[in-house]
């Protein structure tokens, strides 16, 4: 295991009691208006990974396709793609809606389930977190929150086909738009949204 990647045994014997509002994960958990993560997806038998930031509801995304790097920025209501060296109005990824990879998806889980109690403590990165089981609408496996238990940060969050590592809190720079023109996508591409 990489040293960034470093976790324990979740001890499930420090887990509250239902009374301890103290570490109910609506008392607990925050999410700050700006963050970094890395993305790891199963995705039609591929695994997919990307690093992004968020910050006040924009987002920007890399990743590696076919070797070539793609860079997603969502500003607003307006979407950029660039690859290889061209900006283009709109994006190409199917399957990279933005509801898909918006962190911000999991922001309202602490207003949604705010009596739901740690199932036990873990250790990320030498980090004591929280570690939370929520009910998702459609699946059998909860979505596990691993929050930190000093700041109440999210710090990872795990899914089935999906984990999402943060990092950054509070620290990340507005997301702007790519440099350069940004031309319109035409033919084979799927715009999903204006941009200037």
């Amino acid at each position: 295991m990489s040293e960034q990647d470093e976790t324990t045994a979740t001890d499930t014997s420090t887990g509250s009691g239902t009374g301890d509002r103290s570490t109910q994960f609506g008392q607990v958990t925050r999410f700050p208006e700006s963050y970094a993560m890395t993305v790891t997806m199963q995705s039609e038998g591929r695994t997919i990974e990307m690093t992004g930031r968020f910050y006040q509801g924009d987002m920007y995304w890399s990743f590696d396709q076919q070797g070539q790097t793609m860079e997603m920025y969502y500003l607003g209501n307006k979407t950029y793609t660039v690859a290889g060296g061209k900006c283009l109005r709109g994006t190409m990824q199917q399957g990279m809606d933005r509801d898909e990879v918006n962190p911000g998806q999991f922001s309202n889980q602490p207003e949604e389930n705010p009596e739901i109690t740690p199932v036990g403590r873990d250790t990320i990165d030498g980090e004591e977190v929280l570690v939370y089981d929520i009910s998702q609408d459609g699946s059998q496996e909860p979505v596990t929150y691993y929050i930190l238990a000093d700041s109440g940060y999210p710090r990872r969050i795990e899914a089935e086909s999906m984990r999402w590592d943060f990092h950054s809190w509070g620290s990340v720079e507005p997301i702007q738009k790519p440099d350069g023109e940004c031309q319109s996508m035409s033919g084979g591409g799927m715009p999903t949204d204006g941009g200037s």
